[in-house]
């Protein structure tokens, strides 16, 4: 009983109100040298966030697009936070979860502290009636990769970040019949949707909603890159007038460009490479920022090719709740 009580003591929910700034520093101690753009963003807002006082009780009246820190855990020690785990709803039914940030402080590793939290964000997240959580980790990070193995979270795929900082002049000839390309209207949505449900790998993109049906085309989102100064270019490609390749592009005034596709399985190899150098034609002036998160694998050697560096490799996990919390629950017992 008394264990039991000192590990509650230790292992808590997330309080919005004063745990932010503890957060944000052991994430950039854990994450300093790997954060890019939109994780340094996510630093700043919750710094932000700490000092908005009562109006952070707002928000969890609207679970959904919250910060991922809202339904998280902190493991405390000595009065300070020494482990996070955060954890966020990505879709509207919230029956799949997004766990981020498993942070745990240099000094306090392999404790069994990273367990505990995954084991309490799990448990948390099924007691809300979710059906499946995801995550990300770095591909060298084998330590975190076998305990989410141990846990029973599963690979989904591996994803690499790809970078260009410098502009490069990128030739692109037309496409060959039967192979034509065109811009997707607002009606086209339907064929976009059944390209990408069919062919897409898991996690679409990290920044990107990781739910396809997120990215229909709306008024909303067109006074969102309105205000933001962005723009955001869709093509269809089609053979014998088959959608069987889809590109986006999105030019931002912020940040790095983005370029992203997706292929039918039989076409990949002719079409990638044609795809990614119509993309950079299309940014023009703008292609000395650029970057791609794409599955690892062929399209390594044309993005090598076109003066990218691999920045970052990740591997997206999952697991199906219910889990087998109880022999996780012995095992951890185990180790310990």
């Amino acid at each position: 009983m008394e264990s039991n009580k000192i590990m509650q003591d230790r292992l808590r929910r997330i309080n919005v109100r004063h745990d932010l700034i503890e957060i944000a520093k052991l994430i950039e101690l854990c994450f300093g040298d790997v954060l890019d753009e939109s994780g340094r963003a996510a630093i700043r807002e919750m710094r932000m966030m700490s000092r908005a006082g009562p109006f952070l009780w707002l928000m969890s009246l609207f679970p959904i697009g919250n910060p991922s820190w809202q339904y998280g855990f902190v493991y405390v020690s000595s009065g300070l936070i020494v482990g996070n785990i955060g954890a966020q709803p990505i879709n509207s039914t919230m029956n799949t979860w997004l766990i981020a940030n498993v942070a745990v402080h240099p000094d306090y590793r392999r404790q069994g502290i990273a367990r505990q939290l995954v084991i309490a964000a799990l448990d948390s997240i099924e007691s809300r009636g979710a059906t499946r959580v995801i995550l990300q980790v770095d591909i060298d990070n084998t330590d975190a990769a076998s305990l989410y193995r141990q846990i029973g979270f599963e690979t989904l795929t591996i994803r690499t970040i790809w970078r260009r900082r410098s502009k490069h002049v990128t030739e692109h000839t037309s496409f060959q019949a039967p192979v034509k390309i065109r811009q997707a209207l607002r009606a086209d949505w339907p064929l976009e949707y059944s390209l990408l449900d069919k062919y897409s790998p898991e996690g679409l993109t990290w920044t990107a909603p990781l739910q396809i049906k997120h990215l229909r085309p709306s008024i909303l989102r067109d006074i969102g890159h309105f205000i933001t100064g962005n723009q955001e270019e869709r093509w269809l490609i089609l053979r014998f007038g088959e959608v069987v390749g889809w590109v986006y592009i999105l030019s931002s005034s912020s940040t790095a460009d983005q370029i992203r596709w997706v292929v039918a399985p039989p076409w990949r190899s002719a079409l990638e490479h044609e795809l990614l150098k119509y993309a950079l034609n299309r940014l023009g002036d703008s292609n000395c920022n650029v970057w791609i998160e794409h599955p690892d694998g062929d399209a390594n050697r044309f993005l090598h090719q076109h003066f990218f560096e691999s920045t970052r490799t990740l591997r997206w996990m999952h697991i199906d709740l219910p889990y087998e919390s109880q022999k996780v629950h012995r095992l951890s017992l185990e180790l310990h």
